[in-house]
């Protein structure tokens, strides 16, 4: 029997079955459409986590403003608070001080607490109070699962009622003294977060960079297959030529 017929018939056959690999595969390479199973949903979960992690860094930077905001005004009420110190002591250790003296000092006095009151209820971040004569406190996703993490920016007393000079100074202290307080809480806050915030964008960019890989390999991978099945094509359209040309001898030969 013949192997001319026979090698020509599995070639031709082997090249009609690798056509249709390589235009599924370019296929696939064109629209992107190349994972499936559970590639595919390990690419999905490492993408969704890496944008989880981008929420929590946004959340994180946004707090970090919002405290920013709070420490600029708490700042400018401790330099009030110092001045009322100063009118106390002026109004205090001064016998010498004219009706006038004394009605200007309690006018600074009523000027400055009324402004404080203004800077605490007027400090907000987004529309959202940021201090407040009552404890201020907001809890800040940190994670890509959930996780959170409070930030206080303290208490802050009303001091409208101070308008004499005689109780600036008393005033002002123990103004100064939770404006103290509410700073170290704002800046161990804005410490942290920063070092969350490091981690939020690591891990997003990690995520990120871990569902590209994967996307990449499989593209990789699709590749070779149409490399695969083109030489397997070409070397079966190349046996149906040599077989073609063996039957075309073998009837020369005869003729």
């Amino acid at each position: 029997m013949s192997k001319g017929p026979h090698l020509s018939y599995i070639a031709d056959l082997g090249s009609k079955l690798a056509l249709p690999k390589i235009k599924e595969s370019l296929q696939k390479l064109t629209t992107g459409n190349i994972k499936d199973g559970y590639l595919q949903a390990f690419a999905n979960s490492l993408k969704a986590r890496s944008d989880s992690w981008r929420a929590a860094s946004s959340n994180i930077r946004q707090a970090i403003e919002a405290l920013e905001v709070a420490e600029n005004a708490l700042n400018e009420i401790a330099s009030l608070s110092a001045r009322l110190e100063e009118l106390g002591a002026l109004y205090n250790n001064n016998s010498l001080l004219t009706t006038s003296d004394i009605a200007s000092l309690n006018a600074e006095t009523s000027s400055i607490t009324t402004s404080i009151d203004s800077i605490v209820s007027a400090t907000t971040y987004n529309g959202v109070s940021m201090l407040g004569t009552s404890k201020v406190t907001k809890d800040i996703g940190v994670t890509d699962n959930g996780g959170f993490q409070t930030i206080t920016t303290g208490t802050v007393s009303s001091v409208a009622s101070t308008t004499l000079a005689s109780n600036a100074d008393t005033t002002g202290l123990a103004l100064k003294n939770e404006i103290t307080v509410n700073l170290g809480e704002i800046s161990a806050g804005i410490t942290t977060l920063q070092a969350r915030e490091n981690v939020a964008y690591a891990a997003s960019a990690i995520m990120s960079a871990a569902a590209s890989s994967s996307t990449d390999v499989d593209f990789a991978a699709e590749a070779a297959i149409i490399t695969k099945q083109m030489m397997l094509q070409k070397i079966s359209v190349s046996l149906v030529a040599q077989a073609n040309l063996s039957e075309s001898t073998k009837l020369n030969l005869v003729s």
